[in-house]
């Protein structure tokens, strides 16, 4: 009993050692085509950010990052999704919040894994458009 529990210190202890860290800790969370809807934006409108995320040693959450008018002092977060520990694939949905008309939004999809490496989409943007002007065919 006593050589089997020193065998097994013995290698956890080995193993705590061993400065060598694994792909878990290296490989980021891959990213589906992101869908964005409306496709024309208007003034008073939500924007719905849709995008498929993996990573085959899970996810520790997923999120929209955005700032406005080009801002990197103000970049806000919103739609946190912290999915089950066992999920290492899901489609992500978010919703970036009505804005005032004339903003420019810029943002990204960023997801962390289990394992803390964070990984991001490209940045994408648009314009809220005036009230009295009809749909902008500025698509995002």
């Amino acid at each position: 009993m006593k050589t089997h529990l020193f065998t097994v210190l013995a290698a956890m202890s080995l193993s705590a050692c061993n400065p060598d860290r694994g792909p878990e800790y290296t490989t980021p969370a891959e990213f589906g085509e992101v869908t964005v809807s409306p496709q024309t934006m208007a003034f008073d409108s939500e924007v719905r950010v849709k995008v498929s995320v993996s990573c085959p040693y899970g996810l520790r959450n997923v999120c929209i990052l955005y700032m406005l008018d080009g801002d990197e002092s103000d970049v806000r977060t919103v739609a946190k999704t912290e999915p089950p520990a066992d999920v290492t694939s899901f489609d992500y949905e978010g919703v970036i919040p009505r804005q005032r008309a004339g903003r420019k939004v810029t943002f990204r999809i960023r997801a962390i894994t289990a394992y803390n490496v964070p990984s991001y989409t490209q940045l994408r943007e648009y314009t809220v458009p005036d009230e009295e002007e009809e749909e902008s065919e500025q698509p995002i």
